[in-house]
């Protein structure tokens, strides 16, 4: 009730689960790395930005449908977003997609590093605006 109450409010709860996919993704990309001469061994991939746009999508156009101020918002869909690890597929992920690249891994995991602490700068500024407002203080 209290965490709903100071952080419902915020990005912070978007940040979370944003650094809970990089997280995910770091793994994965690892797991491909380690198994780069294993044979047999099906590249994978982390699933999370399309399923949180569609939720983002989905709580706008519910927003758009509140004809009162005083209505209480939709439900969101955002509780039940999870980043989802499975293998790679040409169809879904683009061609080349399925083969083991160690470059393109590595590339991966510099680039889902930068994601993550990026998103943890903007949860610390975020964390530190809510300090400031608690307090009173600039």
């Amino acid at each position: 009730m209290i965490k709903e109450l100071i952080f419902g409010k915020t990005v912070i709860p978007w940040l979370g689960k944003g650094m809970d996919a990089m997280a995910a993704r770091q793994k994965a990309t690892a797991q491909n790395i380690a198994n780069a001469q294993t044979p047999g061994y099906q590249r994978k991939v982390v699933l999370f930005e399309d399923e949180l746009r569609k939720t983002i999508r989905r709580q706008g156009q519910e927003r758009l449908l509140c004809t009162q101020p005083e209505h209480l918002p939709a439900k969101s869909d955002f509780n039940r977003i999870r980043p989802k690890t499975t293998v790679a597929d040409e169809r879904r992920d683009g061609p080349g997609s399925e083969e083991l690249v160690i470059e393109r891994e590595m590339s991966n995991l510099a680039e889902t590093q930068l994601q993550f602490e990026a998103e943890a700068r903007l949860a610390q500024t975020q964390f530190e605006m809510l300090r400031m407002a608690i307090r009173g203080s600039r």
